[in-house]
């Protein structure tokens, strides 16, 4: 299989919500037309002939440079080889913006200067760089750059990096520093957050967990305006919103309100405990996974309403007596319908999932606690502690009492 580097260098930094782009300088128009937004000034604009002509002209072979501009963006910027050149048809690549941490009020209140904006534009600058993603961490950055230019050129050793701070300066222009209300930038990034937002959601409501992380990392790459101005304060707002979204999503998977409701208070607990938005920011990675794991191990999805009651009731209540005569007279079913009707859309008997419940329970109480083999056995269902050793090494491949001992051999290396 041929792997399109190009493809896979654009799909990591999108995880992060930030444009990868080529420049091919001839399919740029001569004649540009005058900005009429501040925010068109931020961003540098590479549909103009005159600004990217200057950044090529600023750039040097097999060299990576990193843009950083006085409105604080950067950029990374880099020339195509002749082979990429001809295979790929462009000049140089640019990636970017992004930010290498969220202004700060400071911060915004001295662009406003050198903008020379008025207050009433505050709101709206606030706005714009809340749309744009931040990419932190310096080592994470470096590290990506890096990778990237041993692809291009060939090895670590065929290419340099260096900052454009003091060698590149956009072309002088006549521009209107005014500003929208409603900077188009941000229009555009509140629809792509809320579509981020609606394919975490999918996926989590699918119990697709891997395809939810991936979208969970795209989804928080996209940043709102503060409420106030405790940045701590603000993180657990955003988190406890995700813990409902999650909730509903999961709720939307056909999962038994007893789990969701289990889970989301106890998710609400750690966020309201967290103490840094850093173990936040793990927390939300945790939630995501658990919450599709959730649909995944406990989705109702395609069963009909009686084999959904007859699944939840047994999940709930594994410790009592679960008969076929009993769950068919508790939901007014014939056993013999219900016992074909259960294993039509499960493919296993009624017994064989009563008793595969029973034993996946028992296996967190021997990991978990120093229960004796019996009181594990009469704690998940099984009066006989012959007949749970019996199914226990049946469904996982050895008795109960070997399961522990290689659970505490492992511990104790």
């Amino acid at each position: 299989m041929q792997v399109d580097f190009l493809e896979i260098m654009e799909s990591l930094f999108h995880i992060h919500n930030i444009e990868m782009t080529l420049i091919r300088l001839e399919d740029l128009p001569a004649e540009t037309s005058d900005f009429t937004d501040i925010l068109q000034k931020l961003t540098l604009d590479f549909k103009s002939r005159q600004i990217s002509e200057a950044i090529l002209k600023a750039l040097k072979p097999n060299c990576i440079s990193i843009l950083h501009t006085e409105t604080m963006l950067n950029y990374v910027l880099f020339t195509a080889t002749p082979d990429m050149q001809q295979e790929y048809q462009f000049d140089f690549i640019s990636i970017g913006p992004y930010l290498t941490a969220p202004l700060t009020h400071e911060e915004l209140l001295t662009l406003i200067q050198i903008l020379h904006l008025p207050m009433d534009r505050y709101d709206a600058l606030q706005s714009f760089f809340s749309s744009v993603p931040v990419f932190s961490g310096e080592n994470d950055i470096n590290s990506l750059i890096s990778l990237m230019g041993k692809f291009i050129y060939g090895s670590f050793t065929s290419f340099t990096i260096e900052n454009l701070r003091d060698r590149f300066t956009l072309p002088p222009g006549n521009f209107d520093f005014s500003i929208n209300k409603k900077p188009y930038e941000a229009m555009q990034s509140i629809e792509k957050r809320y579509q981020a937002e609606n394919e975490l959601l999918e996926a989590v409501a699918k119990g697709d967990t891997n395809r939810a992380l991936y979208n969970y990392s795209n989804f928080f790459s996209y940043r709102v305006p503060p409420r106030n101005t405790d940045r701590l304060r603000n993180a657990k707002n955003l988190y406890f919103a995700l813990n409902t979204l999650l909730r509903k999503a999961v709720q939307n998977g056909f999962v038994h309100p007893l789990y969701i409701d289990e889970m989301s208070g106890r998710f609400s607990q750690e966020i309201e405990k967290s103490t840094s938005t850093e173990a936040l920011s793990d927390l939300g990675r945790e939630m995501v996974h658990k919450y599709a794991n959730l649909v995944r191990n406990h989705s109702m999805r395609g069963y009909s309403p009686a084999v959904q009651k007859v699944i939840n009731y047994i999940d709930f209540n594994y410790q009592e007596d679960l008969s076929l005569k009993k769950i068919a007279e508790l939901f007014s079913i014939s056993p013999s319908y219900l016992s074909a009707l259960f294993k039509k859309e499960t493919g296993t008997t009624l017994t064989e999932y009563i008793n595969s419940k029973r034993i996946d329970v028992s296996v967190s109480l021997l990991n978990t606690t120093d229960l004796s083999i019996q009181n594990v056995a009469g704690q998940v269902g099984f009066l006989d502690v012959n007949y749970y050793t019996r199914i226990f090494k049946k469904l996982k491949g050895l008795s109960p009492s070997a399961y522990r001992s290689l659970i505490n051999q492992r511990i104790d290396k």
